[in-house]
């Protein structure tokens, strides 16, 4: 599973692969196709919140 992932504050993102995720009985599996970032996303990757 691709993702982009927070190491340190104030550093940019880094692509990770990340391994799938095993869904617990009573849950599910979603397949994510496009994702948005939102402004307060960028203000913790700024190190602001």
């Amino acid at each position: 599973m691709h993702a982009m992932v927070l190491e340190e504050v104030g550093k940019p993102l880094v692509p990770t692969e990340l391994p799938r995720p095993r869904p617990q009985p009573g849950q599910v599996l979603v397949k994510i196709l496009a994702c948005g970032v939102c402004r307060t996303d960028l203000h913790v990757v700024d190190g602001e919140l």
